[in-house]
């Protein structure tokens, strides 16, 4: 599958790393196995997608509605989550932007960027409790 969905060793993210062509539904299946160990748990309080493996995108608009509509019922259970994805190519970085304009009323802190370095480094400055340990997505790519 070429995209991945785990959960860091602290519990406190959720990393979602893409390879190869990545499709609308996998990208759906992502969004639910996060609502569903946020609906379950305290822990998870960012979610990384790393899609800088990634070759292509196989999405429709429908698939980009799902994962808005999965997101707003994950803002009930962390209505102040930290989202950072990371899309290189340009059609990755543009639906980035797409799903951002969509979610911007969840209260969510959230980043498009283009570097995985750089989305990291944005991720410690907002997420404290990350630089203490390894755990986010260094381990996952």
């Amino acid at each position: 599958m070429p995209l991945t969905t785990e959960t860091t060793r602290d519990c406190q993210g959720i990393v979602h790393v893409g390879t190869g062509v990545v499709t609308g539904e996998e990208l759906v299946q992502g969004s639910d196995a996060a609502l569903k160990l946020v609906q379950n748990t305290q822990n998870f309080h960012y979610e990384f997608v790393d899609l800088s493996s990634a070759t292509g995108l196989e999405m429709k608009d429908e698939h980009l509605a799902q994962i808005t509509a999965i997101d707003r019922l994950a803002a009930v259970f962390r209505p102040e989550a930290i989202v950072v994805v990371v899309a290189p190519r340009d059609e990755f970085y543009q639906l980035g932007k797409k799903w951002e304009s969509q979610v911007k009323d969840l209260g969510w802190n959230t980043h498009i960027s283009r570097d995985r370095a750089e989305a990291l480094a944005w991720l410690h400055e907002r997420f404290p409790a990350r630089k203490k340990s390894d755990q986010v997505a260094d381990g996952a790519g």
